[in-house]
């Protein structure tokens, strides 16, 4: 039997009361129970049961998510002002006031790119895809077109890419998928720090069980042989403002493998990722192939 207890209770004045209830399950519910007297014959109180669990724990995520927003845009902004009125206060010799310059360029544009992220990963969870231009496309050309611009003139790495020419198209946001590309490389740079080829791939799978359909699935895998991560952080590496590399050596904003995550689901598709401390990670994007007669019937 589940045990509960009283969260809070209110009364209004006019024999109407409303207690709300959590149910230890499991699973755990939250319960608005709400009292109050009746004029129909035969009855003289109503009690009315609300399960609100669902919106008790999307306020909750709200309330963390401002909260830890908040303290990530906080750190960059204090960077900026800091320094700022330092340069206002004292004059300083050319090389230090060139370093303290650079410092704030250097937040200003780590707390520009947090912002940007954050705008785009709320406009996509509430247009919920509906703003997507989709189209049939090969995943060869959306992967090119990423490799190319994300490459760094005087940086010897290189992506090597394993770009096969029979696999079937996608139906899909192309400039979309370009950024959820792109971000995953630029982590595959950003965490390999001593160097180490990067490797890109093209794959294709039948759809996993559990899925829904039976279409194929076309994927690209991104693997680097960098610092990796470990076990306890893969498992939240998608998880907004987490960033495995709490040194803060390395630049990011900790929201580009959720927003990568956002827009493969909204495909029909899905994200893995396997990486081993001081190995290297590989991230793969699944994506359900284009079947031209599953569409049409």
């Amino acid at each position: 039997m589940a045990q509960w207890h009283r969260e809070h209770s209110t009364t209004d004045g006019n024999s109407e009361s409303t207690d709300v209830m959590v149910l230890h399950g499991p699973p755990q519910r939250v319960v608005v129970c709400a009292r109050r007297d009746c004029d129909a014959p035969n009855v003289s109180r109503v009690l009315h049961l609300r399960d609100i669990t669902r919106e008790t724990e999307v306020d909750r995520m709200k309330s963390e998510f401002l909260s830890t927003a908040a303290h990530e845009l906080r750190t960059p902004m204090a960077s900026i002002r800091g320094f700022s009125d330092l340069l206002m206060l004292r004059k300083f010799d050319e090389e230090r006031t060139r370093d303290l310059l650079q410092t704030i360029n250097r937040q200003s544009i780590w707390l520009t790119d947090m912002v940007n992220e954050l705008l785009d990963l709320a406009r996509i969870e509430a247009r919920k895809g509906k703003d997507f231009q989709l189209e049939v496309t090969q995943l060869r050309d959306a992967a090119d077109a990423a490799v190319k611009s994300l490459l760094v003139p005087g940086d010897e790495r290189r992506v090597r890419c394993l770009l096969v020419e029979d696999l079937p198209p996608v139906h899909v946001d192309r400039a979309k998928i370009q950024h959820a590309l792109t971000n995953v490389l630029s982590n595959a740079y950003k965490y390999s720090p001593a160097g180490g080829e990067i490797e890109l791939r093209l794959l294709q799978r039948p759809q996993p069980e559990g899925s829904s359909g039976g279409t194929a699935q076309v994927g690209i895998a991104v693997r680097d042989q960098g610092i990796g991560m470990a076990p306890e952080h893969a498992a939240r590496a998608f998880e907004r403002f987490f960033r495995a590399d709490s040194s803060g050596s390395i630049p990011g904003t900790g929201l580009g493998l959720a927003l990568v995550k956002e827009i493969v689901e909204l495909h029909g598709g899905q994200v893995e990722l396997h990486s081993e401390l001081g190995i290297g990670t590989t991230v793969t994007l699944w994506l359900p192939a284009w079947d031209k007669e599953t569409v049409d019937g």
